[in-house]
């Protein structure tokens, strides 16, 4: 069987990128289940990304897929599924899709999606993509027909062009009137000492 076609999606931004290794959603963990990482022969698997594009990158990519899923649709199979059962929508408007990549097919496991930067050498397997980056992608269209329809996004690999510093997430609210390192000030110059 031929190698299908791979297809660029360019310029978009990386969100909840999971490409360092494969995970898992775990329903049993507390409160409503969560992402976690595990071994790419556990059950479901996958190295899996959202990205965010404008709608008229949507539109291109979509096209592309429609025509993939014309190719390869039996005669019994039923219409491509419309652009808004294809893409999310988020608050400001942009479209956003998503990829994927099991981490094994029929008990072979799968190589991970090659990431590069933008001179195009390989990063590390270490490697930790972050939300915000900007990013082009390769992926296959991977066309049907199950319990729904439609064309899967496979990943085969990340090219980054802009990557966005990982920021520690405070669960704290601003103090107004609290306590605040003053911007001259030399943070070595801050010590705890017991009273």
């Amino acid at each position: 069987m031929a190698e299908a076609k791979v297809h660029l999606i360019e310029n978009v931004e990386a969100l909840y990128p999971k490409l360092d290794q494969t995970y898992r959603y775990d329903n049993s963990i507390p409160p409503n289940g969560k992402t976690v990482p595990c071994g790419p022969t556990e059950e479901n698997a996958k190295y899996e990304m959202d990205f965010k594009l404008t709608e008229n990158q949507a539109k291109d990519l979509y096209k592309h897929m429609a025509k993939a899923y014309k190719e390869a649709a039996g005669s019994n199979w039923p219409a491509m599924p419309k652009p808004a059962e294809v893409f999310d929508k988020d608050d400001e408007g942009n479209f956003v899709g998503s990829v994927q990549l099991r981490g094994q097919f029929k008990g072979v496991v799968t190589t991970p999606p090659l990431i590069v930067d933008s001179n195009n050498k390989p990063l590390p397997p270490e490697f930790r993509l972050t939300t915000g980056s900007t990013v082009n992608l390769a992926v296959v269209f991977v066309p049907y027909n199950m319990t729904s329809s439609g064309v899967s996004l496979r990943i085969r690999a990340v090219q980054v062009i802009k990557l966005v510093e990982k920021k520690a997430h405070s669960p704290f609210a601003k103090i107004e009137d609290g306590w605040s390192l003053d911007e001259d000030e030399d943070p070595s110059s801050v010590f705890l000492t017991a009273s």
